[in-house]
């Protein structure tokens, strides 16, 4: 995203989404496939993508329920630390195999990046941020959302791990239609 933004006046807006909705609270242990173990690389088309991009994507040894860490990502997002809250959870789940759905491991994160651990805690107990990531969810739900991540730039909607390029290509379009909406 990074060099998408240097080459195009994004405005970049995160939502939560949760994948697995009925994800019980304490996540899923997963099972490795046939010839993975915990802490391996991902391989197929993501683990591809996430190469190309020069980022490291282990398998987890647990599939985590997100929903305190979309509740404290809103948290950061009032804080003015979403984006380097955002890319800690992503390096502790990906390269760590951290349970993003442990408070305490929020906690560290976000003490990581500047955010209080102390009010962290009390906005989640409180459940203020609930409500936004459920309205965000549901929104998603009726765009068609299905999977992440997930893409909207201009009209156009896509969906999984692409390469630049395609995000090149559809920004230049958007950026193009925008301009031809201004001209008329």
């Amino acid at each position: 995203m990074d060099q998408l933004e240097q080459d195009f006046p994004l405005d970049v807006t995160y939502k939560s989404f949760y994948l697995r909705p009925d994800m019980p609270p304490e996540g899923i242990v997963r099972q490795p496939r046939e010839g993975e173990q915990v802490g391996s690389p991902l391989t197929g088309h993501l683990g591809e993508v996430a190469e190309e991009a020069g980022l490291v994507m282990r398998r987890a040894p647990l599939t985590p329920n997100t929903r305190l860490a979309f509740e404290a990502s809103e948290f950061a997002k009032d804080a003015g630390l979403f984006e380097p809250f955002h890319r800690e959870c992503y390096r502790a789940f990906w390269e760590d195999g951290a349970n993003l759905g442990e408070l305490a491991v929020l906690q560290q994160i976000g003490k990581q990046v500047g955010l209080d651990p102390a009010a962290m805690e009390e906005r989640l107990a409180a459940g203020h941020y609930t409500p936004a990531a459920q309205s965000q969810y549901e929104e998603a739900l009726s765009i068609g959302v299905r999977g992440i991540p997930s893409f909207i730039i201009g009209r156009y909607f896509f969906s999984g791990a692409q390469p630049y390029d395609l995000f090149k290509r559809v920004a230049d379009m958007a950026q193009k239609e925008e301009a031809g909406e201004g001209e008329g």
